[in-house]
């Protein structure tokens, strides 16, 4: 048999038979979320909000950058607001806090620190648990929707050790932060201050024998055809000790960062060696090698809008990303511990400078290679043109580079003492007057909406749950429709139930037998008001265990049983006999009766009869119909409840 579909009557017919429970359910809900409300502890939330900024630092203009690549990248600017919020968080951070304001003590009951030490846990073992407890459970840093304003949140028991942590939190933010920038600006003044020096004495010494050589040979201007050449190699020269020069700041940011790494615990020499000695990354550099070579030949020949400048330099641009991509796969498989969220940023900053080096590497091989295929060009001139045209060259080059250098220091100079924080405090938390957990409103309405969705819940478990014909529509679906010859509302009216059983009463023969599958169906209400009907057209027996008095004869329903015969007397002698059948499951010795009958009617009770019970009616040879009894308005849309 398929599955009956419920239609809108069903289930409004189930709430009906269930409201009694949907509503004990609710009840419950909301009565146990208001108990939760009155025993629960409130928790005061104090916050407070910093601006952060995002830009970058001082400009040290289009020739320093060339020349010192991303190191600049390291003066006082701020990172990303993803970025601030790891530091804020970071153990450095909150582990001072702790320390600061002996929260160990103020968060953690005493009986559990000593339950703990007991154990063999250590003070320290006690903060880092604690830290992270803070971190996942306490603290909340979100960034204000449309700014670059952060607000950090700390919920705790008393409003002033909130506001008192949340304040701390931002303190500490703030020292750290200024201290990342000058930690940061150092390492860019001591590059620097090594290669000022350094290239002062070169420009001295290129002077010097640029001197020498003019007083030596009686030259003391270079003709145009070989001022041509000078300027091109000096040009060449430059670049490539530009390179060179970039590639060691880039070297200084990359060894800046893989010290910040050490405390993750990362093999550095094992880093190293697998960007050294990985494949992909070696074809790579030497692709750009190639890729800057030509460019370098094209720009010579073309200007930048040419379309084969354009199409180099786009392929130049493609292989850099190529080999950042591969650099973050590498070095994001080496470094598995992130435990530390602030070192975050020392990877992500880590993969941008390693890359940044070996462009620059890359870039100062290209150009050296340039620069030999030069010199050899030049050594088809004369000994003494290309002396000086050499020492033209190099005294170019060394006051360019010096020039530019000590332009860095000053800007540096300049960014070192102005420097601070990228963050300024807008407002500092105060004790909150009303706590923020458990919110009241806002629980008993999740409350009363659980309770609904449980109530529901309840009500579905218990009707699908219940194996009884519930419905006047499930009857339907189970008997047929055209099987159902009366429908018996639920009252102690005796004109509404013999209404009700006009129809059975008519068309039943003259031996009528009664019965239900199980006990406490009606069987015995049934026949006595198919009696007293049927005794207004003829005079009738009713055969039933019950003690009933009425406009008829009355006898033992058990005599059919001790004697059989006894049956087609009665026949003889009324004009209609009503027997009131015990139920099949109590006494199966009726079913003999049923077959001498000429009409058999099974009474179904509804909310009482089992669906399953129905497989007993197979041993009958014959029913007549199914008279149902017990219709409500919770049961049935067929009659009104009297």
């Amino acid at each position: 048999m398929e599955e009956r579909e419920l239609t809108l009557g069903d289930i409004l017919l189930m709430f009906k038979r269930r409201s009694k429970l949907f509503w004990i359910v609710l009840v419950l809900t909301v009565l146990a979320t208001g108990i939760y409300l009155l025993l629960a502890t409130p928790k005061y939330e104090a916050s407070a909000k910093v601006k952060v900024s995002t830009q970058k630092g001082m400009s040290l203009g289009l020739s320093i950058e060339g020349l010192l690549g991303g190191l600049s990248s390291l003066l006082g600017g701020g990172g990303s607001l993803e970025d601030e919020i790891q530091i804020m968080l970071s153990r450095r951070n909150i582990a001072a806090v702790i320390d600061e304001l002996d929260l160990a003590h103020k968060l953690l009951d005493e009986k559990d620190i000593k339950k703990a030490m007991e154990n063999g846990l250590t003070e320290d073992d006690l903060k880092l648990s604690l830290y992270n407890y803070m971190v996942e459970k306490l603290i909340t840093v979100e960034p204000v929707k449309n700014s670059n304003i952060l607000e950090v949140k700390f919920t705790w028991q008393d409003p002033k050790l909130a506001a008192e942590v949340a304040n701390k939190i931002v303190e500490n933010y703030v020292k750290i932060s200024e201290s990342i920038a000058k930690t940061q600006l150092g390492a860019k003044k001591e590059f620097l201050e090594e290669q000022i020096p350094k290239v002062e004495q070169e420009l001295k010494e290129a002077e010097n024998k640029l001197k020498v050589f003019k007083e030596k040979n009686k030259i003391y201007s270079v003709e145009a055809q070989y001022q041509t050449l000078i300027e091109r190699y000096a040009s060449l020269l430059q670049k490539k000790e530009e390179s060179q020069i970039a590639m060691e700041a880039a070297q200084k940011q990359t060894e800046f960062f893989l010290n910040e790494l050490k405390d993750l615990d990362v093999e550095i020499e094992k880093l190293r060696d697998s960007i050294t000695f990985d494949p992909i990354i070696s074809q790579l550099k030497s692709r750009l090698i190639n890729i800057q070579i030509e460019l370098a030949g094209l720009m010579e020949r073309y200007t930048e809008s040419n379309p084969s400048v354009v199409q180099k330099k786009a392929e130049l641009e493609e292989t850099q990303k190529q080999l950042k991509t591969e650099l973050e796969r590498l070095l994001t498989s080496q470094v598995k511990k992130t435990g530390h969220t602030i070192y975050g940023e020392a990877l992500s900053s880590l993969i941008k400078a390693e890359s940044e080096r070996i462009l620059y590497q890359t870039q100062y091989e290209a150009f050296k290679k340039l620069f030999e295929d030069f010199e050899k060009e030049l050594s088809k001139l004369p000994e003494l043109e290309q002396q000086l045209i050499e020492l033209e060259r190099d005294y170019k080059v060394k006051e360019t580079i010096y020039t530019t250098l000590l332009q860095a220091k000053y800007e540096s100079l300049i960014s070192e003492a102005a420097i601070t924080a990228n963050v300024n405090v807008i407002d500092w938390a105060v004790p909150p007057l009303s706590p923020s957990k458990p919110n009241k409103k806002l629980t008993l309405a999740v409350g009363g909406v659980l309770g609904i969705f449980l109530g529901i819940l309840a009500v579905f478990f218990a009707e699908f749950s219940d194996r009884r014909i519930k419905s006047e529509s499930e009857a339907e679906y189970l008997l047929g429709v055209e099987k159902i010859v009366a429908r018996v509302p639920l009252t102690n009216k005796s004109e509404v139930i013999e209404k009700a059983l006009g129809i059975p009463a008519m068309k039943a023969g003259k031996v009528v037998f009664i019965t239900a599958i199980e006990d406490g169906a009606g069987v015995s209400t049934i026949a006595k008001h198919m009696a007293h009907l049927l005794s207004k057209k003829g005079k009738v027996l009713l055969l039933t265990e019950e003690s009933v008095d009425g406009p008829f004869d009355r006898k033992d329903v058990f005599d059919l049983l001790r004697n059989p015969e006894i049956l087609e007397e009665f026949k003889e002698h009324y004009d209609k006999v009503i027997i009131d059948a015990p139920s099949l499951k109590r006494t199966p010795e009726f079913l003999p009766v049923a077959e001498k009958s000429d009409t058999t009617y099974i009474v179904i009770r509804l909310e009482h009869t089992y669906s399953e019970d129905l497989k007993m009616l197979h041993s009958l040879k014959k029913v007549d119909g199914f008279i149902l009894n017990g219709l409500t308005r919770r049961n049935s849309t067929y009659v009104e409840e009297k």
